[in-house]
């Protein structure tokens, strides 16, 4: 039986520490699918009708765009970091999607629908925003019903 394994991934240095516990934690092991998971702000399309304004917040979004199209390649290189591990390349799934609530929530749903066996998070210590609302690893933990294993790399 194939374990299933959830990598949210945010593009920080405590998410290359993820995947090196990914790899040196279940390399060895025959059937293991792994899905890199990154949730993005969309865009916003602008409608700029001849505004000057508003055709300097195009050249604003192009620049987004171009973040995003960065931040594609970097978990396309994220996924060939855990090919050389030894995962085969056909078992890992790389989802690059706009955030439906918030990161938690989405992190959260993606668990629930596609039944995985382990999520692995890690911590973002000293984060301004965890210290106004709870931080994401602490949310997703809350949820989590048995059967499941979570894991927080710190």
């Amino acid at each position: 039986m194939a374990v299933k394994i959830l990598l949210p991934y945010n593009f920080t240095l405590n998410d290359e520490k993820s995947i090196d516990f990914v790899g040196n934690r279940y390399a060895r092991r025959k059937e293991v699918e792994i899905t890199l998971f990154h949730a993005f702000t969309p865009v916003p399309e602008i409608d700029t009708r001849d505004n000057p304004i508003m055709n300097k917040m195009i050249r604003n979004t192009s620049y987004l765009r171009g973040q995003q199209d960065e931040q594609k390649n970097a978990l396309e290189a994220a996924r060939q970091k855990l090919i050389e591990y030894g995962f085969a390349g056909r078992h890992i799934d790389c989802r690059y999607i706009p955030v439906r609530q918030d990161i938690a929530d989405d992190i959260i749903w993606l668990w629930k629908t596609e039944k995985f066996d382990v999520v692995v998070l890690n911590r973002n210590p000293g984060n301004i925003i965890n210290y106004f609302s709870r931080s994401i690893s602490k949310r997703v933990t809350r949820h989590v019903e048995g059967g499941i294993g979570v894991h927080i790399v710190n």
